[in-house]
């Protein structure tokens, strides 16, 4: 099994050709989506119909790319045939998250006066359930973005703690500020979710988060290219940066719905995570589900079993319970995904991901 002995002779997680095309190319597939979803009709509450365009594109990315990533999840992992690949899941309780969901839905119904909702009505107990949902999604997707930072830090020789902490530091704030911006917009507030800046409050909010994300954001490039912690050289880890700070920035600021948004965002996670999954079942010498074909065909199936009552379900659906236990389920599914994923690639809790993920680099 090859392992990676000269940092500087490869400053690529796979190979340049490889992480070009899929670890960092596969944004194009996001503006791709941005661009559909921007041309598309307008979509908000009233106009959420099995017919409208933009539902018919958040169907198939969510069969298409979304299910058959969890599905590589689940082949990484649960269905793995080492013990190495399976040692870090979590317990039988982690499965009791796909109710959570339409539980709180069921009790908010009967116990909380209904106010508008995304996609129906619901008291304040769904809808923060509902914000607490995205706020764990952007989550889970910058959290890859930082696991691809850290690769390409080690691929580097990049050792200094300092220096880990400011790369950490400039992607958080290129992240969270595109998404705290449009929490303070008309987009937001038209979702249904808990508002919690004031009336009147927005606009000033606005500015001083725009100026606070500059000035961090001058701090942070001074202090990378000054070589203070580390020395300055341009390489893979700067471009993964600078895709994902205007990637989010367009998206949040072209788009103004979140589920389209989350949708656009997310198809550019999906494709790293088909390849990251692929990399690491090639370094233990398989490959995922026993083949590609087998692999899309499963990962498709789950797909429709997920994002059929998520998204179609719920379009037709009038009842706002029913609708509110369908999108709850539905992200039941994705908070166990979230879940594992956050245990399954520490490499500190298993040599093996540590081993298979160094396995089979490309040198130049």
């Amino acid at each position: 099994m090859a392992t990676l002995t000269t940092t500087s002779a490869q400053p690529w997680i796979i190979s340049r050709r490889e992480d070009l095309l899929w670890l960092q190319g596969s944004v194009l597939a996001g503006v791709a989506l941005l661009v559909f979803f921007r041309l598309a009709p307008g979509l908000d509450d009233a106009t959420y119909t099995p017919g409208h365009l933009a539902v018919l594109g958040l169907l198939l990315w969510g069969v298409l790319f979304d299910g058959t990533h969890v599905w590589g999840t689940y082949a990484r992992s649960y269905l793995a045939p080492d013990e190495g690949s399976r040692a870090a899941l979590p317990g039988a309780w982690s499965w009791g998250l796909i109710a959570l969901g339409p539980v709180l839905a069921v009790v908010d119904h009967y116990l909380l006066a209904p106010e508008p909702s995304q996609l129906s009505r619901a008291g304040w107990l769904f809808r923060g359930f509902l914000a607490f949902a995205y706020l764990w999604a952007y989550w889970h997707l910058v959290r890859q973005h930082y696991g691809f930072l850290v690769m390409y830090r080690r691929r580097a020789g990049e050792n200094d703690p300092r220096g880990a902490r400011l790369d950490t530091f400039l992607l958080w704030t290129i992240c969270l500020y595109p998404y705290l911006r449009f929490t303070l917009g008309e987009g937001y507030a038209r979702s249904g979710l808990p508002v919690l800046t004031p009336d009147g409050w927005a606009e000033p909010a606005r500015w001083l988060l725009d100026g606070t994300f500059l000035a961090l954001m001058m701090c942070g490039l001074v202090l990378m290219i000054s070589g203070r912690f580390e020395r300055f050289q341009l390489g893979p880890k700067h471009l993964l940066l600078a895709i994902v700070l205007v990637f989010h920035v367009a998206v949040f600021g072209l788009l103004d719905n979140l589920l389209t948004i989350t949708a656009t965002l997310t198809i550019f996670h999906n494709l790293q995570y088909h390849r990251i999954v692929w990399k690491y079942e090639r370094g233990l010498g398989r490959t995922p589900s026993g083949g590609l074909t087998p692999y899309l065909t499963l990962g498709v199936a789950l797909g429709l079993a997920w994002y059929g009552p998520r998204v179609l379900g719920v379009a037709l659906l009038q009842s706002n319970l029913a609708r509110n236990c369908l999108l709850g389920l539905g992200w039941g599914v994705a908070f166990h995904h979230y879940l594992v994923d956050g245990y399954i690639w520490r490499v500190r809790r298993s040599r093996t991901v540590a081993q298979a993920l160094d396995a089979g680099v490309v040198r130049p």
